[in-house]
């Protein structure tokens, strides 16, 4: 990867939102998946929309989501998060980006299907949750 983001980089500007048919289709082949984590996921997922501002900063933004946990209806707040980024580096393909979320500092590697789709995988390398499931996100505006 190149640490310059002005050359030959995907452009991350605009809305992008989080794709629920693109996660089913993907995931129900390849990802490592238990039963009861597949549905939490397929209810929690399709609903992000990030919007991304001169590649400094993301807005996250997430509706407020009921999600059924066996018998038990559980209402999650909707939210808002500005979070401040950093681009370490970059391909004609994939975005490096460092960022805090929540207390703890991340980086994400975003992979470039084309200019209006994007995947990043969930869970981490070596942990609990590293199933290789992937989180798509396609072009709005």
């Amino acid at each position: 990867m190149i640490p310059s983001v002005a050359f030959g980089c995907p452009s991350l500007e605009g809305t992008w939102s989080s794709s629920i048919e693109k996660f089913e289709t993907f995931n129900k082949r390849w990802a490592n998946i238990d039963n009861k984590a597949w549905s939490f996921m397929i209810q929690t997922q399709g609903h992000e929309v990030i919007t991304f501002q001169s590649n400094t900063m993301m807005i996250i933004a997430t509706p407020e989501l009921e999600l059924k946990m066996g018998e038990r209806k559980i209402k999650r707040a909707p939210k808002e998060e500005r979070i401040n980024i950093n681009v370490l580096g970059c391909t004609d393909k994939n975005i490096v980006l460092k960022y805090e979320r929540n207390g703890v500092v991340k980086i994400s590697q975003l992979h470039f299907e084309n200019d209006e789709t994007f995947w990043e995988y969930m869970g981490v390398a070596g942990r609990s949750g590293n199933g290789h499931i992937r989180e798509y996100y396609t072009k709005t505006q």
